[in-house]
């Protein structure tokens, strides 16, 4: 009984040899996996958050710009395409404002022109409002 003791101990002490290398290496991995994970998630979250800033920012924008110079001149029949221009390039000023610093370097990174990206962002806008 004794030598069937011994035996199994050895028997048990090698399989934990073997073992321990192996769950340590997958443990390892997961650890990795679930740390990549949750730092796609936070960039994410993140990134979430800028774009709807930056649809808030092109929004108010709009809507500022139509109050404040295209509606007095659609109202007088003075809106030309020198003044569709115009009230583009103050939309698209309004908006670069309204961003944080973070949101314009998101953008930047993302995109690349932060101006060519508002403008079109923001084109589409006034159809989206007009309807």
């Amino acid at each position: 009984m004794e030598m069937l003791m011994e035996m199994l101990t050895t028997l048990l002490q090698a399989v934990l040899v073997a073992a321990i290398p192996i769950l340590s290496g997958f443990g390892i991995r997961l650890l990795h996996g679930k740390t990549a994970e949750a730092k796609e998630s936070a960039r994410s979250e993140v990134s979430k958050r800028y774009v709807s800033e930056i649809g808030g920012a092109i929004t108010t924008a709009v809507a500022a710009v139509a109050q404040t110079y295209t509606d007095d001149l659609k109202k007088s029949d003075k809106f030309t395409a020198d003044n569709q221009r115009e009230a583009l390039n103050q939309a698209t000023e309004i908006a670069r404002i309204m961003l944080t610093e973070e949101a314009s370097r998101f953008l930047n990174s993302a995109y690349g022109d932060v101006s060519k990206y508002l403008e079109s962002k923001i084109e589409a806008e006034i159809k989206l409002q007009r309807q």
